[in-house]
């Protein structure tokens, strides 16, 4: 069923400007490359750090607080700015992490963070900072972004010249979170173990279908995620969705692409049984969003519409951070409890948690769809974009925006990884795993993994490739550990993630990224153990 609605025949930048929902410049602040170039141009970490010492000085600037929380493949500093009210110790306070930049032509959400940044120094948005304190990290693949061309994301309406998707290493770091071989990678597990933020956002720009909306968003989408967390989550989301249009008259709603699928995402648009549907994107945790909802906490996926102008793409995705933050601050309890219950949950002994592998989409919902229209132009420098038109139409289709898992294994008491290499060690470290480490042979009782079969790809993805292992369980029976092998509990609060890392079947774990290859002949080298005391 497709309803047409009235067509707004406006740029619609031009219609945000007249109703207002663009943020005034403050006449004192200092402005970002982007303002000062009435968005023509985009910042680089020598204007972030020149916006951030300027920002420190504004009359609010000692709630500011500037690091550098690492270093990039090339030795580029990863600039981080904490927000908190002076002198604020109350231990049940909320914490947030936003990043912006991870793929360096993808570029609001840098902008976007530096304005908030300014907006905090000048003494904004005290009511949030008395429940939340909250790190703004605008430029994290700093390599990328200063490698700018005209040629990187071409069709994107403006600027003209940005920086490149990969890091210097070549890798896309939001693939990188389960095999974590980028510095920036390692550096963002760092403060997820040190700041523990109840809230990562994570900002980009969309690609792909002329939708209808400013700005388009995620939540973890893996099935594992705790199920009770994951309600909280979307309840967020509905009311920052609401506030979003009511406040800011901005259009949003969940990722998506228009795609003629199966449901059980096959693409294949000759069969009868297929249909146009609204489909989200992955489940796998290489995705930031989804591994740290692993963690037991929330995450959010920002995607501002590429074919919107650079100035609405910026003012959208900063309000759609404010908004995040406002709507975490209001429900504080609630989040609070939810990430303590999901900790304590895995912590617990005796408690039968499921492991869930090969995610496929949930069941269809019936809803209307924003599809909107683009026009092509030239820029100055001749070459062709896309530019949204404002015309839009209402669409009834199947949303695909959940996973669910077809198969679940429930948790073993604990995993026996004999013979370790150093690497394993070293990256579930990274990972915040607890493991034991045995001095002495140690016989257990445990379920080993029979592999019949193991599949890779022609081509490599991400340097590596993939692995994926086919096989039957062995009935439990007495395995010796020998000494020097990790003992990881399942009562922990990183058990899913542990899981995730760890499991034969796990649709995106070490294995997957050729960890335990070496080791894996007739048997997968991890034990599922039983009647394990932490």
């Amino acid at each position: 069923m497709r309803l047409r609605s009235l067509a707004l025949a406006i740029p619609a930048s031009f219609a945000l400007l007249v109703t207002g929902s663009l943020p005034a410049q403050e006449a004192t602040a200092p402005r970002t490359r982007a303002e000062a170039t009435n968005y023509a141009e985009t910042s680089s970490i020598t204007d972030v750090q020149r916006f951030f010492d300027a920002c420190v000085k504004l009359p609010h600037g000692d709630r500011l607080e500037i690091s550098v929380a690492g270093k990039s493949n090339e030795g580029r500093p990863l600039l981080l700015a904490k927000v908190a009210l002076p002198g604020q110790a109350d231990t049940q306070r909320l914490r947030a992490l936003i990043i912006g930049n991870i793929h360096a032509g993808e570029v609001e959400g840098k902008e976007a963070v530096q304005q908030l940044a300014r907006e905090f120094a000048n003494g904004k948005h005290t009511k949030l900072l008395e429940r939340c304190d909250v790190w703004l990290l605008p430029i994290y693949n700093v390599d990328g972004n200063e490698k700018t061309s005209a040629r990187h994301r071409r069709r994107q309406n403006g600027p003209r010249v940005v920086g490149q998707r990969p890091n210097a290493q070549g890798l896309d770091l939001n693939r990188d979170f389960v095999k974590a071989e980028a510095p920036e990678t390692r550096t963002l597990l760092a403060l997820f173990d040190r700041i523990d933020p109840h809230l990562f956002m994570d900002l980009h720009t969309t690609n792909g279908s002329y939708h209808g909306y400013h700005l388009t968003f995620a939540p973890c989408l893996s099935p594992n995620q705790d199920r009770h967390l994951a309600r909280v989550s979307r309840e967020l989301l509905d009311d920052v969705t609401a506030r979003m249009k009511r406040e800011h008259e901005f259009e949003v709603f969940d990722y998506g692409n228009f795609e003629t699928r199966d449901w059980d995402g096959s693409r294949a648009p000759e069969s009868p049984d297929n249909v146009r549907g609204w489909y989200t994107y992955d489940s796998r945790p290489r995705y930031g969003i989804n591994y740290y909802g692993l963690r037991n906490r929330i995450s959010i996926l920002s995607e501002a519409y590429s074919y919107c102008d650079f100035q609405t793409r910026t003012a959208c995705t900063r309000a759609f951070v404010l908004t995040t933050l406002q709507s975490l601050t209001a429900n504080r309890r609630r989040v609070l409890g939810a990430c303590q219950a999901a900790d304590q949950r895995l912590a617990q002994p005796g408690m039968g948690t499921w492991f869930g592998y090969g995610a496929t989409f949930g069941a269809p919902e019936q809803l209307e769809i924003l599809v909107g229209k683009v026009e092509r132009y030239q820029d100055e420098a001749g070459n062709t974009r896309l530019r949204r038109t404002g015309e839009v139409e209402r669409e009834k289709m199947p949303v695909l925006r959940a996973f669910r898992a077809r198969n679940q294994r429930r948790l073993p008491d604990a995993w026996g990884v004999p013979n370790p290499s150093a690497d394993t060690i070293a990256l579930l470290k990274r990972h915040g795993i607890e493991f034991e480490q045995t001095t002495a042979t140690r016989t257990v009782r445990a379920e080993r993994f029979r592999v019949s079969k193991k599949r890779k790809p022609k081509r490599p993805f991400q340097g590596h490739q993939e692995l994926v292992l086919e096989g039957t369980w062995e009935a439990a029976g007495e395995h010796d550990l020998p000494a020097g092998s990790l003992v990881v509990s399942r009562r922990q609060r990183l058990a899913m993630l542990a899981a995730q890392l760890l499991e034969p079947e796990s649709d995106d774990g070490l294995s997957n990224w050729n960890y335990f290859e070496a080791q894996t002949d007739t048997h997968y080298p991890v034990l599922r153990m039983f009647g394990v005391e932490r």
